[in-house]
């Protein structure tokens, strides 16, 4: 018998990591790091030329069967990027999984993938697939459970005890701060990981910035795509209880 498998389905440069450094920290669920990625940039059917390596056993069906062979021997906690599993959705992976969602605001998160990658495709943008699994979810029937990054850095404990309660998991708060240090399962993305790596537990997120002006072309279209997905999201997330309770 399987055990659950939870995907966090999340953008680039949204406290996901941390909030995945978190879920390591619980001791309970085997976590994988983005194991899409490796079929999306460096597997035999890589949609991507961003990169030329390529790495054994990475095609897409491989990457769902290593998926699906751990969780025979305990539950599994996924954090990936929609976008690299984008031919998984159109079948019935999302419905096999328990899915959850990562959101920060785009004018933060898009400034932040233009430094580390100016030549950003609409793809690494994320928001157009993470707005295709949504979509998957309801059709399903099933509450969207959003995690806001803004939020969970201001209420860590409200914020991961409403997520637990939402997804019936058991609240720890113990696993809300951490030993600093690179994990072993960040290795293929450790240059994205480093600022993850020296923390300790989540800390308050600086407002986020302006969004693009008319003169930044290139963000400001991804920019306009990015925010009614975005708010689409946002009108769903865990909040934690009242503080007036």
């Amino acid at each position: 018998m399987s055990h659950p498998i939870t995907v966090l389905w999340s953008i680039p440069r949204s406290v996901s990591t941390s909030f995945e450094r978190m879920v390591s920290e619980r001791g309970d669920h085997l976590v994988l790091d983005e194991p899409f990625s490796r079929a999306y940039y460096f597997g035999p059917d890589r949609r991507s030329d961003r990169y030329d390596r390529t790495i054994p056993h990475s095609s897409l069906r491989e990457v769902v069967e290593e998926i699906e062979e751990a969780a025979r021997e305990r539950p599994v906690f996924v954090k990936d990027m929609a976008y690299q599993a984008q031919d998984l959705l159109d079948g019935d992976f999302v419905g096999r999984v328990r899915n959850a969602f990562m959101v920060r605001h785009p004018a933060a998160t898009l400034r932040s993938l233009a430094r580390t990658w100016p030549d950003f495709t609409d793809d690494e943008t994320g928001w157009a697939h993470l707005d295709r699994v949504a979509d998957l979810v309801e059709d399903a029937g099933e509450p969207l459970v959003v995690v806001d990054a803004e939020a969970l850095c201001a209420d860590p404990e409200r914020v991961v005890a409403d997520f637990c309660d939402r997804l019936g998991l058991d609240h720890r708060p113990d696993a809300l701060t951490w030993e600093p240090g690179m994990r072993p399962e960040w290795e293929l993305w450790q240059e994205w990981h480093g600022s993850t790596a020296g923390t300790t537990g989540f800390s308050p997120l600086r407002p986020p910035p302006p969004p693009p002006g008319d003169d930044q072309h290139r963000l400001r279209a991804a920019y306009e795509a990015a925010m009614p997905v975005y708010e689409r999201l946002l009108a769903h997330a865990v909040r934690g209880a009242s503080k007036d309770k």
